[in-house]
């Protein structure tokens, strides 16, 4: 995929910005980035959750190469913001997770706080909920989240949603949905297995995070889903390359290209990684794929395509979405739009006693 000058430049920035490249300085006036560049850049930052790392990138170039004032200013500003919502959000799993053990539970994070550990400023990795697992005993932790006082907003069978402390709070009663098909389910098994055997890594006092093969499993298997649906942004690439950057060696890859293979998620894996090596320079064995799958991979990454907000439209979309993605679904994913059209009728149906309070 050709990409034009501001997209390549704001790839080339979050690259910088998670430790995964070198500053993209320009040798030559002629190649500098215009005020007009750096306000779509700023957009394109904010529609993919990446805001705060790009300023990072931003922050590494010579002074002459910067935005001007003003939208230095703006970036800033909106990093300082996150870099605030996300220290609030690290104390209140915290706090929680201090409560839950002393009623015997443990708290493993799954993707954003704990995945952010793997950013160069883990401040600036964007969060926007607290995804909780407590080994099977959600039906407790929901019981002391009403009794320290949260806000029930959201519950279906695969987890519930909280607000506390002005966090949303989302308490997995299962890793994956496997109300949804087989697949959910037989994968949900294998990521229970990997904790029993492999364990978890401490945090801080009170907070794990998964192992790694865990966490390249179930991290393609959440973008998979999304892909298949609404798409996925470049802040899932920039995980998923940051990840294998630190964890590479850390990966049981004989047991993940099997899991990869069994649920016909290879080829997503494979342009994921590739992509991440291409584009955002993660220092890991790239696998072969072809140039014009890995550009119009990038291609459907790098285009948004906002859900409605009128009950109608959004509908529309919705039902439409398998035929518009249907290249995500034959090609990338391997899966008959039929069977999208039929899984997601059946997940429907199963959580059908969904609770709005």
């Amino acid at each position: 995929m050709p990409l034009d000058k501001d997209t390549l430049y704001f790839i080339r920035l979050v690259s910088s910005g998670a430790g995964l490249g070198a500053a993209p300085v320009s040798d030559t006036a002629g190649t500098a980035v215009t005020p007009g560049s750096w306000e779509r850049i700023y957009r394109m930052a904010a529609d993919h959750g990446l805001s705060a790392v790009v300023w990072d990138g931003i922050c590494r170039l010579p002074a002459a190469q910067q935005p001007p004032r003003e939208t230095r200013i703006r970036w800033a500003l909106s990093a300082e913001k996150l870099e605030e919502r996300y220290r609030h959000q690290q104390q209140t799993a915290s706090k929680l997770a201090a409560r839950f053990s002393e009623e015997g539970l443990r708290m493993l994070l799954l993707k954003g706080l704990g995945l952010s550990r793997d950013y160069p400023i883990p401040e600036h990795r964007e969060c926007g909920d607290i995804d909780i697992y407590l080994y099977g005993q959600s039906d407790k932790g929901d019981r002391i989240l009403h009794e320290i006082g949260a806000h029930l907003y959201f519950d279906v069978p695969k987890h519930s949603e909280y607000v506390w402390d002005g966090v949303l709070i989302e308490n997995h009663r299962t890793i994956l949905n496997v109300r949804r098909n087989r697949t959910e389910r037989e994968l949900n098994a294998l990521l229970v297995r990997l904790l029993e055997k492999d364990g978890t890594h401490g945090l801080v006092p009170g907070i794990q995070t998964p192992p790694a093969t865990f966490n390249a499993i179930f991290l393609i298997r959440h973008a998979a889903v999304h892909f298949q649906k609404e798409g996925i942004v470049l802040r899932h690439l920039c995980d998923w390359a940051c990840f294998l950057t630190r964890h590479w060696d850390e990966i049981d890859h004989a047991l993940f290209r099997t899991a990869m293979e069994d649920y016909r998620m290879d080829r997503f894996a494979d342009l994921m990684t590739a992509a991440a090596v291409e584009y955002l320079g993660a220092e890991v064995p790239g696998p072969e794929c072809e140039a014009g799958m890995l550009g119009r991979f990038m291609e459907e990454v790098l285009t948004l395509s906002p859900m409605p907000d009128k009950p109608l439209p959004r509908l529309l979309r919705k039902l439409s979405g398998p035929y518009r993605n249907r290249w995500r679904l034959r090609e990338v994913l391997r899966t008959p739009v039929w069977r999208y059209y039929y899984d997601t009728v059946r997940g429907q149906w199963n959580e059908k006693f969904t609770v709005f309070r």
